[in-house]
């Protein structure tokens, strides 16, 4: 009997003293190895080496490509190249451009988000303010500034874009700010690149990206810079960052601007930035060589953590939008 209870405290003694090996990594500082398993679930989620996250969804990466310093975009012919700025030379060619009809703009509807990148909070458009310009002459220029905010509260591999763009009903020209990693690359620090993205999971182009601090000053420009009767030619820059211009030859006009937050993998509302609100200002649209007629229609189609967009100075040049995480 006394044997059997000798074995009896030796199997006591030695599931306690398992127990106790295993609790210090339970108890790590600050929840630090918690943190870290959290993220390294999310970067689980986002490792799929066929795809790869652009403003606009995910798509196959075969489709998504650098245009470098020296390098720019023409859909002459009805197919979009990436061509060298000097020799002309095609250095790729991504196919015939899709010419959808009609007046419905690309995005938000064509926002790709495949079911296993699906989380519990919103992806895509969280929340945007939108103008479709009906004035007869073209947008010749559509500029906004706006202050990096702060870093999320919670980095766990969620990627956040900001942006002003413009489109048409196949592609988007945009100015991008972005928390987290993209097909342009990043990561848990806000960085900026232009990119040029097809509806759905067609193609997408993107400039060399730029890491940026918060409480940096931006200013996303861009400009029609010629048209040939229904061709028209545009760039999409960032003022002081002259390296990243994305120049876009021979497409169809773009008469549709927005000012948008978009989200990927967030979680929880503490992996959006850890401010109220982002305040967009000096919002400026002309239409050919006059003040656009702007009036902002406000869409908040994500509300989980009280996201919205306001209109808080109608018009234009010294336009202000509020956008709220």
């Amino acid at each position: 009997m006394s044997n059997h209870y000798l074995s009896a405290l030796l199997l006591i003694n030695a599931l306690l003293f398992g127990a106790c090996q295993k609790e210090p990594s339970k108890n790590t500082p600050d929840g630090a190895l918690t943190e870290q398993t959290t993220s390294n679930e999310a970067n689980s989620r986002l490792s799929h080496s066929d795809e790869v996250l652009t403003p606009g969804g995910w798509r196959p990466k075969a489709k998504v490509g650098l245009v470098d310093t020296d390098q720019y975009l023409d859909a002459q012919d009805g197919r979009l190249r990436k061509l060298d700025r000097h020799s002309k030379q095609v250095l790729a060619d991504y196919g015939p451009i899709e010419q959808t009809k009609g007046t419905e703009p690309d995005y938000p509807r064509n926002v790709n988000v495949p079911a296993r990148h699906v989380l519990p909070l919103g992806s895509g458009w969280i929340t945007y303010t939108h103008w479709t310009n009906t004035s007869g002459k073209p947008i010749s220029y559509f500029s906004t500034s706006w202050v990096v905010p702060p870093a999320p509260s919670v980095p766990a591999g969620q990627t956040i874009f900001l942006f002003n763009g413009l489109q048409n009903s196949n592609y988007i020209l945009q100015p991008v700010l972005q928390w987290g990693p993209s097909a342009a690359g990043g990561g848990n620090y806000w960085a900026i690149a232009n990119w040029y993205v097809d509806g759905a999971s067609g193609p997408a182009q993107y400039s060399n990206l730029i890491r940026v601090n918060p409480g940096t000053n931006l200013q996303g420009i861009m400009a029609l810079t010629g048209s040939s009767g229904s061709n028209y030619s545009y760039t999409s820059s960032f003022t002081g960052y002259p390296s990243i211009t994305l120049a876009v030859n021979n497409i169809q006009q773009l008469n549709w601007a927005a000012e948008s937050l978009e989200a990927y993998s967030v979680s929880s509302c503490s992996n959006y930035p850890a401010t109220p609100k982002t305040r967009l200002t000096n919002i400026e649209i002309r239409t050919g060589s006059t003040q656009a007629p702007l009036s902002w229609t406000v869409a908040n189609p994500i509300t989980d953590c009280g996201q919205h967009s306001t209109v808080v100075t109608n018009g234009t040049p010294n336009g202000v939008v509020d956008v709220f995480y």
